[in-house]
């Protein structure tokens, strides 16, 4: 019976690493609370969910109940057999307060963590560690996971992710610059990479796009390799609480809808940097619409810790009934920069008529996006980031004179010289009060 029972766990674990896709579930809750988490980890479990990706808790509530929560989770895990990852705030003792630290924690079927990704909260802090590189595991079912916060879109390319084709985001990030935010740019950052990520804003499989889904819990079958012969166009559509992209800092012009009935041809530059913009709309376009093309070249602030060197090409505007009969924008973007789509639509765009191309001349990228027979274009466009040079060389950093000041106000506040010599005067000040107090009572 025990060389059966051997026999019989050999061919289940083959045919687990034989199959060539695994199941993966996102789930997407406005109501985060634990007890949620721990009906839908059990949920997923009842269909056959492999990897299940939770949503942030809020983080006063997860950093005061950290310990609790992880017990909770792991337990969890354990009895539904499920991978988890979610994200957690941790306090970390400071001195005399603590310091906000944001964890990816991944469970395995046994509810042990086998993954751990962390960052402190603040830019300015004093006693955590500096951030740690992005954790990998490697499951039962014979995939490699990378482990990456929504910010890490905009900080890591293919290079980084040396090979790994499947990865879980989770850790809420809110950009200034809303093409990086997360919902809006994993599609494309999925599609660039053509990899697989299982994210709380959705399941993206590479070329092929987002997986659908219905209900709070949405679950997809993913291939291993991340490789799609299906593709579909990069494109999100605009939720109810979509920020919109502040084109103030863009050079723009509005585009002329009347002579883009015949074709319109458009060339504008920020600094060096120059986008052609060609558009066909039908004959039958309502002039009321109001659609802007736009050309930026600088750096823009990603949080409160980072800068990003961005290029941007966008046709914008808002929801509109207009036929655009063709889109076509091309620009040579630096040779350091990634170049990604900008895609967003209220409706289904075909595929077939959708192209994004990416050429070396061997000075810089020649990037070319073009759209055909499309409805309800909101922005369509394309994004270089670089976020790994010498950014006050070779970039003009857009940032306000009060952002400056703010900055440099709590860089200094919280230096820790600064820290070091407030602490001295601190203990010498308990121990003046302690001696007054002594004479103050031997008086009495």
């Amino acid at each position: 019976m025990k060389v059966l029972s051997v026999v019989i766990s050999f061919l289940c674990v083959c045919s687990v690493f034989a199959s060539e896709s695994y199941r993966a579930g996102v789930l997407q809750l406005q109501n985060k609370e634990i007890i949620e988490y721990t009906h839908f980890i059990r949920e997923a479990a009842n269909t056959d969910v492999d990897i299940l990706v939770l949503p942030s808790l809020d983080s006063v509530e997860s950093s005061d109940k950290y310990d609790e929560l992880v017990d909770i989770i792991s337990k969890t895990a354990r009895q539904a057999s499920v991978y988890v990852a979610i994200h957690l705030y941790e306090k970390a003792r400071c001195h005399l307060g603590h310091e906000m630290v944001r964890s990816n924690l991944v469970f395995d079927r046994k509810g042990d963590i086998i993954a751990v990704y962390r960052k402190p909260q603040n830019s300015n802090a004093n006693c955590t560690t500096s951030p740690s590189e992005p954790a990998t595991f490697t499951t039962d079912f014979g995939v490699t996971f990378g482990v990456m916060m929504e910010e890490d879109l905009a900080l890591y390319d293919e290079e980084h992710l040396k090979g790994v084709k499947n990865l879980v985001l989770t850790g809420d990030w809110q950009s200034e610059l809303s093409f990086l935010s997360a919902a809006q740019f994993a599609p494309s950052w999925s599609y660039t990479n053509n990899v697989n990520l299982v994210s709380t804003s959705g399941i993206y499989s590479g070329k092929a796009g987002l997986k659908s889904g219905s209900g709070r819990l949405v679950v997809a079958d993913l291939l291993k390799n991340g490789e799609n012969e299906v593709s579909a166009v990069p494109s999100i559509s605009t939720p109810v609480n979509f920020l919109a992209e502040d084109l103030n800092l863009y050079v723009m012009k509005q585009l002329d809808l009347q002579a883009s009935a015949n074709g319109y041809t458009e060339t504008i530059c920020h600094r060096s940097f120059c986008c052609e913009f060609y558009v066909k709309t039908a004959k039958d376009v309502k002039t009321e619409s109001a659609y802007n093309l736009a050309a930026f070249n600088g750096v823009r602030p990603f949080g409160a810790n980072h800068n990003v060197a961005t290029q941007i090409c966008v046709l914008s505007g808002f929801e509109s009934n207009i036929n655009f009969e063709r889109i076509s924008i091309a620009a040579n973007f630096t040779k350091q920069s990634s170049q990604y789509p900008i895609v967003q639509s209220t409706v289904v765009l075909p595929t077939e008529a959708f192209n994004f191309e990416v050429k070396n001349n061997g000075v810089s990228e020649q990037v070319t996006l073009e759209l055909e027979n499309a409805k309800n274009v909101i922005n369509f466009g394309i994004i270089g980031k670089n976020a790994n040079v010498d950014l006050e060389k070779e970039y003009v950093v857009e940032k306000n004179a009060t952002d400056n000041v703010q900055s440099e106000f709590f860089e200094y506040i919280f230096n820790e010289d600064v820290q070091e010599f407030v602490d001295y005067v601190w203990i010498r000040l308990r121990v003046l009060i302690v001696v007054v107090s002594i004479y103050i009572l031997e008086m009495m």
